[in-house]
């Protein structure tokens, strides 16, 4: 086993506040040693894992504060762009302060370690409405989640690299020849070694849609067991009425732009764009009037409000549109914003 280049033991009781002014001093060291950057990773990982799990036995819930969590990292990360995960990783470690476990524990990003889980736990990673989640996963695998999606692994993770997906989700896999990466959904899955790629599997709508930026793919209809390999730029679209899929060659940057806060319609039909809307700002939408599919927009979003994406599709579109706020319902909790579309006659 290779030996690490530093005092784990040390760090951990720097991070826990029984120190000396050495040791201070040696974290500081260590910290700014670029050499150390890649086992300083896995440590501070294995610390989050660690202090996670370690009262498993109360099963502590902690959805709440994981939501509240998520809505912060995404309110500020909206206004502005996303770092690249190498320049959050050297500024971070540059900083030598006791702040830097927190730092990294309660962001939740970018995580690379080796599973500690006992098998047969069950590990979910949640993105509530109007919010977009960033994730690590054990094997080094990246990625985001949608507006109300999440993924789940199991505890073994490092010899299974499965996961489940409900919602739609932004893959960037850790390259592994020896263990596949899966992505099930109910309907398809999908399989992969190392590559960037899409997928949006939302249960209340009808088609599956998969798109492929980097890599090869191999796509599985699991009611046909009919599979197709996927190349860059394609998009494959299951059909869960049909039971089948269609494929075309697509530019992936209109199905990814939602993991950078942009919402893009590059000649979309007005059904289509309904569907974005309603995941994007957590609204219901009807539509009143027959939709034809010469009524097509294209248009990019970034932090524009409601009202204003429906004064831009009423300029653009010929519809009228009235917003019905959402009433409280029995439980205390608030209804859906509604949305009427009517589709205006020449």
């Amino acid at each position: 086993m290779k030996e690490i280049g530093f005092d784990s033991e040390l760090l951990d009781r720097y991070f826990k506040g029984a120190y000396s002014d050495k040791d201070a001093s040696y974290v500081v060291e260590v910290f700014c040693d670029n050499s150390k950057e890649e086992e300083l990773k896995h440590l501070l990982i294995k610390q989050f894992y660690e202090l996670l799990y370690e009262d498993e036995e109360n099963k502590k819930n902690l959805d709440k504060i994981l939501y509240r969590i998520h809505y912060d990292i995404n309110t500020r990360l909206s206004a502005q762009k996303a770092w690249p995960f190498d320049k959050i990783i050297k500024w971070s470690f540059r900083i030598a302060s006791v702040v830097i476990l927190p730092f990294v524990i309660l962001m939740g990003i970018h995580m690379f370690t080796e599973t500690k889980l006992k098998k047969g736990t069950w590990v979910e990673i949640k993105s509530p409405a109007w919010t977009r989640v960033q994730f690590s996963l054990p094997d080094g695998t990246t990625g985001w989640l949608n507006s109300n999606s999440s993924v789940k692994y199991y505890g073994n993770f490092n010899t299974d690299r499965q996961v489940s997906l409900t919602g739609e989700a932004y893959f960037d896999v850790f390259k592994d020849k020896k263990r596949p990466f899966i992505v099930n959904t109910p309907e398809i899955n999908v399989k992969v070694l190392g590559t960037r790629f899409n997928i949006a599997s939302y249960k209340n709508e009808n088609n599956v849609e998969v798109v492929l930026e980097e890599g090869n793919l191999v796509f599985n209809d699991k009611e046909i067991n009919k599979s197709y390999t996927m190349r860059p730029n394609d998009l494959v679209v299951y059909d869960k009425t049909l039971k089948d899929f269609s494929t075309e060659v697509v530019h992936p940057q209109k199905y990814i732009s939602w993991t950078e806060g942009k919402l893009e319609f590059r000649n979309d039909a007005l059904d289509a764009i309904v569907r974005k809307l309603e995941r994007w700002y957590n609204i219901d939408i009807e539509i009143n009037g027959s939709i034809s599919q010469d009524q097509r927009l294209r248009a990019t979003f970034i932090d524009e409000s409601l009202e204003d994406a429906l004064n831009l599709l009423r300029r653009t579109l010929p519809i009228n549109y009235r917003i019905e706020n959402g009433n409280l319902k029995p439980d205390e909790s608030y209804a859906k914003k509604k949305v009427i579309i009517t589709l205006r006659t020449k």
